[in-house]
């Protein structure tokens, strides 16, 4: 098979988000005005829920103890019911969410503020294109191109958008244009006229921005996929320690049997460059007989990692749009394994009292 299935399932995350988006755009401004309300607040995004709570800081955030389980899955943040089905699917309730955002759109903070409201953290992945199309590869896309960001092209909107953010006030975890070391999105190098060293340029020159704004409530995750499917060596691509809070990292199982076979070799070519903590940003196994024993065997490696943070699985099913069924509840076996295998594990608890 010339394209891995991984590919199809990660490009399918440039249109499937859609319905949730438009979603938080039509909701309430109310939550927005929380969130601006000082260290103090109260928290009632368009889900109705509601909880008292203090605004934790950045360095709160980051000195969270335990790991982070983290879903990308349909609705969420924006549906409490969703949040309330996975929780009860996977036997614990998460404590990270994943939603996608490109450069057609502006940063709201309705999913944000859903988010919390639920005990989740907000990672919010950041595409520097337009979008795409769900079963076709979108690379070209010249007014996006790492030139345009370098240049200043796209100022206006960066500008408008870590004001934005920093006027929300809630830590953010911003996985900028991720899966950089492949070939597959129109920021990385090879492709859409993008040449090598630009994507470092235009990582700092977007972090800059953020810092000129003072938008410093953002985690920032440079996250590449795991080497399989990738061709640039991630040292060339990696921004440095002073722009990067998190690495990420999309690692899907589709031939290896235990997640040391899946993770270990790129975790340890990242290691040779930097020692920051690491999160699983995009995690999920193809449908196989060994799919209940891959969960297994997962769940049983990430305690064992004390620099491996946690991870998000990618919950999206063939009939939502995905390549393939990723999910851990796509099968009975594999539903009980991670239900086994999520229990012992301590999991963040966000500091919002």
């Amino acid at each position: 098979m010339t394209v891995n299935i991984f590919l199809l399932a990660s490009l399918t995350m440039l249109v499937i988000h859609t319905s949730g988006r438009i979603a938080a755009a039509t909701a309430s401004t109310a939550a927005q005005a929380h969130a601006s309300a000082g260290a103090n607040a109260s928290i009632t995004g368009h889900t109705g829920t509601t909880i008292a709570t203090n605004i934790p800081s950045k360095a709160q955030i980051l000195a969270t103890q335990g790991k982070y389980f983290g879903v990308a899955e349909p609705g969420m943040p924006w549906s409490s019911s969703a949040g309330t089905q996975l929780a009860q699917t996977a036997g614990v309730p998460p404590d990270m969410v994943e939603y996608f955002v490109n450069w057609t759109q502006d940063f709201s903070a309705v999913p944000v503020q859903d988010a919390y409201a639920q005990g989740m953290l907000p990672v919010l992945t950041w595409e520097p294109s337009p979008g795409g199309n769900a079963h076709t590869t979108q690379v070209n896309f010249p007014e996006y191109s790492l030139s345009t960001i370098i240049n200043g092209s796209h100022d206006a909107y960066i500008v408008k958008f870590a004001d934005a953010v920093r006027d929300a006030k809630w830590p953010v975890a911003i996985r900028l244009a991720h899966e950089m070391n492949g070939n597959w999105y129109p920021w990385c190098e090879g492709v859409n006229g993008n040449t090598a060293g630009q994507y470092v340029e235009a990582w700092r020159h977007i972090h800059d921005v953020f810092s000129r704004e003072h938008a410093d409530n953002v985690i920032w995750v440079w996250a590449p996929n795991i080497i399989r499917s990738a061709s640039t060596p991630m040292a060339e691509l990696y921004p440095g320690d002073a722009y990067v809070d998190w690495i990420g990292l999309s690692a899907y199982d589709v031939t290896e049997h235990t997640a040391t076979q899946l993770i270990e070799p790129t975790l340890r070519l990242i290691r040779a460059f930097t020692a920051k903590p690491l999160l699983i940003t995009e995690l999920g196994s193809q449908p196989s007989a060994s799919k209940a024993a891959w969960t297994a065997d997962f769940l049983s490696w990430l305690p064992k990692q004390s620099d491996v943070i946690g991870f998000i699985w990618f919950e999206y099913t063939r009939a939502q749009g995905a390549g393939t069924d990723w999910g851990f509840d796509t099968d009975t076996e594999t539903l009980a394994s991670f239900r086994l295998g999520i229990q012992p594990i301590k999991l963040v608890v966000l500091p919002l009292e």
